[in-house]
């Protein structure tokens, strides 16, 4: 049966239920005006802080993926972080893991760096600015970025398909791609985006869960590419 604007009810009530959590979730984030990317740094587990313009300026592009230890997507998409980090770090490409989530402390990054054995160092976004300014709302979504500060790419890596499976949509590679090319753009400006919601504040605690999507893929009723974590 449908309802009076043609949507079958189930994907209406869906929808309605996906836009009410994108507002409630902006309600309860604290007013924090964004700041340029030239007034924002860094954290690494170890070290002294470092602006991201400086970050920016040691690659022709860098891709951040914005990243949480609680975080089950997190976890799936590793593997292919790293693989995709080690192909493209000889092509001028830098990879960066951003924590921003509320209440993740430098001590706790540095115990999942230890446990999980990663391969590059995580950083730390104090207050979630950076990932404020880049409208990075669920982890991990990536976001890329020319040397200059362009944003070229926001989004998910792919569409949660495993390389090789038929279907997969390599959103974020076909990005790169377009931008080594001579006079290339990234195939994509953004893409949906599902993932774990960033947590801009301890109150109220929600735990981790995957596939809350983006304001664009809630008003559509669109259904995860990768179903239940």
């Amino acid at each position: 049966m449908a309802s009076s604007n043609g949507l079958p009810f189930p994907e209406r009530e869906r929808a309605v239920s996906g836009l009410l959590l994108a507002t409630l979730l902006t309600a309860c984030a604290p007013r924090v005006a964004a700041l340029p990317l030239a007034e924002l740094a860094l954290q690494p587990t170890r070290g002294e802080p470092v602006s991201v313009t400086q970050l920016l300026s040691r690659a022709d592009a860098t891709v951040f993926v914005f990243w949480s230890a609680g975080c089950p997507c997190v976890r799936r998409y590793q593997a292919r972080v790293d693989a995709l980090a080690a192909e493209w770090s000889s092509r001028g490409v830098a990879v960066i893991e951003v924590s921003s989530n509320a209440g993740e402390s430098l001590e706790s990054l540095r115990e999942a760096e230890r446990l999980r054995s990663l391969v590059r160092p995580l950083w730390r976004d104090e207050g979630g600015l950076l990932a404020r300014q880049l409208d990075a709302r669920s982890t991990p979504t990536v976001v890329l970025l020319r040397r200059d500060g362009q944003v070229l790419y926001r989004g998910w890596l792919d569409n949660e398909r495993q390389p090789g499976e038929a279907g997969r949509e390599p959103w974020l590679e076909l990005a790169l791609q377009r931008f080594v090319a001579p006079g290339g753009r990234p195939a994509l400006a953004k893409s949906p985006t599902w993932g774990c919601t960033i947590t801009r504040s301890l109150t109220p605690s929600v735990a981790p869960q995957c596939h809350v999507p983006s304001p664009e893929v809630a008003s559509s009723g669109a259904d995860s590419p990768g179903g239940s974590p």
